[in-house]
């Protein structure tokens, strides 16, 4: 009888993506990050993740945290939804422009970005 296979999920990533020039540009700190959120995306609900949790999972300090945020951002490959609160200790909410949101296609606002030089 043959071995029974578990599934394992996995995240899978557009090579046109991956080869765009918004993807290029980004820093190590940020595409480990864009990683990182992925593995919580859901299609209705955004993914709330802090810059605190951002800092221990990609192994930098706050600043660097924060600038693969912003990173992210600029670049088209997240979107804030929901602004945080930190005495209230509640993390941003964000969404992947580059998956399904809400039943909407993703905005894939990434294919929009152009380097400033």
């Amino acid at each position: 009888m043959a071995a029974r296979q578990s599934k394992k999920p996995y995240i899978a990533q557009s090579v046109e993506m991956i080869r765009s020039a918004a993807y290029l540009d980004l820093s190590g700190n940020a595409v480990k990050l864009l990683i990182l959120m992925h593995t919580h995306w859901r299609m209705y609900e955004p993914i709330a993740y802090s810059i605190t949790e951002a800092q221990k999972r990609i192994g930098c300090c706050r600043g660097k945290a924060h600038e693969a945020f912003r990173e992210l951002e600029s670049h088209g490959f997240i979107k804030l939804m929901l602004e945080g609160h930190f005495s209230k200790q509640l993390a941003r909410k964000w969404r992947l422009t580059f998956r399904e949101f809400n039943d909407h296609k993703p905005s894939d606002e990434w294919r929009n970005w152009q380097s400033q030089n």
